[in-house]
């Protein structure tokens, strides 16, 4: 049974890098749609921002006694690998959880993607997970036009494999173009929010809800045996399987209608109105300030 959300608390947390123009509204995003909670507080675990974020971070927890963060400093140097950083800093979170005071009485985990991802949550979404029949111990959200977080998606017949280690391997065979549809585009299928619960291996889409006792049964590694990158998220849940813990997609989730991977860099020759019917369609999708960064990004 599912403790009720009215004597419930609940975390929202995640890491941070570089999002200084989004991280304010999706730590606000987020507490919105958990107001319903006994208690919702925030952690954010920062590293390596060349940008703002730290800045962000400070007004968001002189604004909310609830929120806090703490800065990691720089990593990338002893460091170098993204995912590895990523599973330090969500470590730090669980270790948050097991060990700080403040956080003794929290019941669930939202472990949330804060780069404008989770744009789209709301109360009444986050609530649909309390109305179910299925008895989950792991939540995960879904992008109804297009579910992209493939590479943490592991499910026997739809993904049972590292989609980008299959993709690197098929491109020596059949070239990047094939490789790519078969290992990733094929698999990045829209699921409807009226499809219900999808159980899974693993599977993130920048927001997944957890129990506290499943949450602190794993831990998360973001390098794989040879010491390749790695979705952090995939050791983690594997020992949250092994300790016999349930995870689901529930459709219903969604955090975003959209993906937020940006689009993709048109040909030089391409004319002025073509440009602009472009950037309107991308300020459409991702919004002013996220698609000036894509575009900044591409220069």
């Amino acid at each position: 049974m599912l403790k009720p959300i009215s004597k419930s608390e609940i975390l929202i947390a995640g890491p941070a890098r570089n999002i200084a123009e989004m991280v304010c509204a999706d730590i606000n995003a987020l507490f919105n749609a958990t107001t319903n909670f006994k208690k919702s507080y925030g952690l954010v675990i920062e590293s390596d921002s060349t940008d703002n974020t730290v800045g962000e971070l400070e007004k968001l927890k002189s604004a909310n006694n609830a929120f806090n963060y703490i800065s990691l400093g720089s990593l990338a140097k002893t460091m170098p690998k993204r995912t590895a950083r990523l599973a330090l800093a969500r470590n730090r979170i669980l270790e948050e959880v097991q060990n700080n005071p403040e956080y003794a009485n929290v019941d669930f985990i939202a472990m949330a993607d804060l780069d404008g991802i989770n744009r789209d949550i709301s109360r009444e979404k986050i609530e649909s997970c309390w109305n179910l029949q299925e008895q989950w111990d792991v939540i995960t959200a879904n992008q109804p036009d297009r579910y992209y977080d493939i590479w943490t998606l592991r499910h026997p017949d739809w993904n049972p494999v590292d989609c980008l280690a299959q993709k690197s391997r098929l491109e020596k065979i059949i070239g990047k173009t094939a490789a790519n549809i078969i290992s990733v585009e094929s698999k990045q299928i829209s699921l409807s929010p009226t499809m219900g619960m999808i159980e899974v291996d693993s599977a993130f889409g920048g927001l997944g809800i957890y129990k506290r006792e499943a949450f602190i049964a794993g831990r998360y590694i973001g390098l794989d045996q040879s010491g390749s990158e790695a979705s952090d998220h995939i050791s983690f849940h594997e020992d949250l399987k092994r300790s016999g813990y349930r995870i689901f997609i529930n459709c219903a989730l969604v955090n975003s209608d959209h993906h937020i991977d940006p689009p993709p860099p048109g040909p030089k020759a391409r004319t002025s109105l073509a440009l602009n019917i472009l950037r309107k369609i991308g300020v459409t999708l991702f919004g002013k300030k996220r698609f000036n960064k894509y575009l900044d990004m591409l220069k």
